[in-house]
C-alpha cells in the first residue's frame, strides 16, 4: 500500500518550491499526506483498501470470487506520521483488506483467515498504523460520521449507509455488526481539505 508521511511530503513540497522557472520561484500546493483508496463494501459495510488490485474477502460472499464490492466513495485515512487528533491503533489486514483495530489485544475475525486479521503492509512488512477521528476528538469540523467499530470482528463499518442496519455482515457470526461499545468515527472524502 503506497503511503507517504506528512514530513516526507512537506520536504518534497519545500524542495519543489525552491525550484526556479524563468527566474521565478515556483509556488507549491499544500501537502496532502493522507492515504486514499479506502472504500466501503456495499455488502458487508466494512472499510477496506481498494488500491491493491484485489477485492479481499467479504463475509457476505460473492458469486464471483468472494470479494468486497466498492460503494464508490474514496475515503482517506491519516497515519500516525501525519499526527493530529483521533484514536491510533488501526491497521490494514493483508488477508481481507479491511481496516481493523489492534488496540484491544485480539486479532478479531477475518473472513479470509481462520486465525483472524493480520497486520500486513507492502511486501509483507508491517502495516501502517492509522489514526481515526471521532466526533469528540477530531482535527476540525466536517467529514462524514457514522462509522463504527464492531467489537465482534474489530473492523470499522459504515453504520449509516445501509438499510435499517440489515445490509451488513460481520465475519464472526455472519450476522449484523454491532454498535455496542463503539465511538462515532469520522472519515473524510479524498480531495477534501483538512
Amino acid at each position: 500500500m503506497p503511503n507517504i508521511g506528512r514530513r516526507t511530503a512537506l520536504r518534497l513540497v519545500a524542495g519543489a518550491s525552491l525550484a526556479a522557472v524563468g527566474g521565478l520561484a515556483v509556488t507549491a500546493q499544500p501537502a496532502q499526506a493522507l492515504q486514499h483508496l479506502w472504500g466501503t463494501c456495499t455488502r458487508c459495510r466494512i472499510l477496506w483498501f481498494t488500491g491493491n488490485g484485489t477485492r479481499g474477502g467479504c463475509p457476505a460472499g460473492d458469486i464471483l470470487d468472494g470479494g468486497h464490492h466498492f460503494l464508490g466513495i474514496d475515503w482517506m485515512l491519516k497515519t500516525v506520521d501525519d499526527g493530529g487528533a483521533g484514536q491510533s491503533g488501526w491497521q490494514w489486514c493483508g488477508y481481507c483488506q479491511a481496516l481493523w483495530f489492534t488496540g484491544n489485544g485480539t486479532s478479531g475475525a477475518c473472513p479470509s483467515h481462520p486465525n483472524g486479521h493480520w497486520p500486513a503492509g507492502p511486501s509483507g512488512g508491517p502495516s501502517t498504523v492509522y489514526i481515526l477521528e471521532d466526533i469528540t476528538n477530531r482535527d476540525r469540523p466536517g467529514g462524514a460520521s457514522g462509522f463504527r467499530f464492531c467489537i465482534k470482528c474489530n473492523g470499522l463499518w459504515d453504520a449509516v449507509n445501509n438499510t435499517l442496519y440489515t445490509n451488513n455482515v460481520c465475519p464472526l457470526d455472519r450476522r449484523p455488526h454491532t454498535l455496542w461499545g463503539s465511538g462515532n468515527y469520522v472519515l473524510r472524502r479524498f480531495g477534501s481539505t483538512r
